[in-house]
């Protein structure tokens, strides 16, 4: 079996960084057998601003479409992204507001957080582990938090410092293992 683990990056900010370390975590994740894996760019969707849920809506923006399938599809999801001004990005709570409340419903949820700075967006980290778990998802108690990205890759998106090899094998073993136990546990619901 294969499991649908998408990367999103959690947002549309023109030139972020977060950009390297979302193909860093999308290409560690293609070397693994049991996984199907994309990269879901937020920035490529379009979505409007949010006014109205997804089901009020009389015309549905192709992207929303797109999207909307894209997360029920997964067996587990991945999200990268920057901490802003000690939060998550805007673009990532509007995204989420369009979708079903229990969207994230028994899948794990493995969250990276990227920082310029040395705490690696540990309180980006806590407040989106909220929203997933408002939408049903289980948040990994592991992290993958990358502190001064810039430092971390190159202008080229290459890693610099392999020390987050180690560490993203044991983010993504922890990240199967639930996929594994929660897509079993999932197909005796139904």
């Amino acid at each position: 079996m294969k499991y649908k683990m998408p990367v999103l990056l959690g947002t549309t900010r023109l030139g972020c960084k977060s950009e390297h370390v979302a193909n860093y975590v999308l290409n560690k994740l293609k070397r693994i057998e049991t996984v199907n894996t994309e990269l879901l760019d937020l920035a490529s969707f379009n979505l409007p601003i949010f006014e109205e849920r997804m089901s009020a809506l009389e015309t549905i923006p192709d992207g929303l479409i797109t999207f909307n399938k894209k997360i029920i599809e997964a067996d587990a999801l991945i999200i990268v992204v920057p901490e802003y001004k000690n939060s998550y990005p805007g673009a990532l709570k509007n995204a989420f507001d369009f979708l079903d409340a229990g969207i994230f419903k028994h899948k794990p949820i493995a969250i990276c957080t990227v920082s310029s700075g040395g705490f690696g967006g540990l309180n980006c980290l806590a407040q989106l582990r909220l929203v997933c778990l408002a939408m049903g998802g289980l948040p990994l108690p592991g992290k993958f938090p990358v502190s001064k990205v810039k430092e971390v890759f190159d202008d080229k998106g290459q890693l610099t410092d392999f020390t987050y090899d180690e560490k993203i094998q044991l983010f993504l073993k922890e990240l199967l293992w639930y996929t594994e136990a929660l897509t079993v546990q999932r197909g005796k619901l139904d």
